[in-house]
């Protein structure tokens, strides 16, 4: 069954818009960091720009989108404080692209190229800050039922199944 967002708390939908632009985002911009590695290195990189190889890129894509995949889960599921770590951990996909700058210039990438490195840091922010949000955020606690009515929940616990 989908749901929709009636069905869905408005931060999850929010984490869910988030990841899907923030995925979306970063496949073009680590595919073109893969297809120009060239445009984004220099003949002797600094520290940790030497350890970045080609083959790497993709790679990390793939293993950060699962990282961000299992937050979004964790946050679906309640296990708030395991969705925070798996999202925060997920931004740095983002917050890493900073690095770009760290051997070259920004006039030395096409407006393209600093659109999508922008874009990829603002974004990680962006999930940071949702991060320590859902670790920070004091649980709202359910409101008891009035007097004289049931609780459903409590109800179903009650009787025997069959």
């Amino acid at each position: 069954m989908r749901s929709t967002t009636t069905d869905v708390d408005r931060p999850t939908v929010v984490l869910r818009v988030l990841l899907a632009v923030a995925i979306a985002e970063s496949f073009v911009h680590y595919a073109d960091n893969t297809l120009r590695y060239d445009d984004y290195t220099v003949a002797d990189p600094s520290f940790p720009g030497g350890l970045i190889k080609q083959w790497v890129i993709p790679v990390s894509w793939v293993l950060f989108t699962l990282v961000g995949i299992i937050g979004y889960r964790r946050f679906r599921e309640g296990r708030r404080p395991e969705a925070a770590a798996w999202i925060g951990a997920y931004s740095a996909s983002g917050l890493i692209s900073v690095l770009h700058y760290r051997d070259i210039a920004i006039s030395d990438l096409s407006a393209f190229q600093n659109t999508f490195v922008f874009l990829d840091v603002a974004l990680g922010v962006s999930l940071l800050a949702f991060a320590l949000w859902t670790a920070l955020a004091v649980p709202r606690p359910v409101p008891p039922s009035p007097p004289g009515r049931a609780d459903p929940a409590r109800e179903e616990l009650r009787q025997p199944s069959q």
